[in-house]
């Protein structure tokens, strides 16, 4: 997904359609479960059938891909919040989410604000974390302020300097 919040009012929306999906889902996984007494079953569908709801678009996914994008765009949408506050100059972010090219966020404003956003279980699993920080070196080694955002159990909004080991990049926790 692309598209491009000029203002926090903007967040808002947004949040709330992720929340209705999620809705729509769990009513559909509800179903699912009351009229399917095969568990396996229940979980192949969950897996590879359409039964699901993408986060913003009014379409159909699988379980999975909405699980893992409903919490990538939860994370954006607070970490845009942070970033309206902090970095007013801006003119407002794009978003590159999903398949879209480009850094996960990026100012309007050239070179002002680039972040990379993710959500796991643990900021080192895959090595999401160190990937992130490596990109946005090679990438971004011009802009103003670089961040990585993420989402993990056990860390709270706030910054992470323990996991810093790029200079100039910050990273930062996401309540989730």
């Amino acid at each position: 997904m692309q598209t491009t919040i000029l203002t926090v009012a903007e967040i808002d929306p947004l949040l709330e359609r992720v929340r209705a999906a999620a809705g729509r889902t769990t009513q559909a996984i509800g179903r699912l479960i009351s009229s399917e007494p095969d568990g396996v079953e229940v979980l192949r569908q969950m897996k590879f059938t359409e039964m699901a709801w993408h986060p913003i678009d009014d379409r159909p996914l699988n379980l999975i891909e909405q699980l893992n994008q409903t919490w990538t765009y939860l994370v954006t949408l607070k970490a845009l919040v942070f970033l309206f506050e902090r970095h007013p100059a801006a003119g407002g972010f794009r978003l590159n989410l999903g398949t879209a090219r480009g850094t996960d966020i990026e100012s309007v404003a050239p070179r002002v604000v680039a972040a990379e956003v993710f959500a796991a279980v643990h900021p080192s699993n895959n090595q999401k974390l160190a990937k992130d920080l490596k990109r946005l070196a090679l990438e971004w080694p011009d802009a103003k302020a670089r961040y990585v955002f993420f989402g993990a159990p056990g860390f709270r909004h706030e910054r992470q300097h323990k996991l810093e080991t790029v200079d100039g990049i910050e990273v930062w926790g996401i309540d989730v």
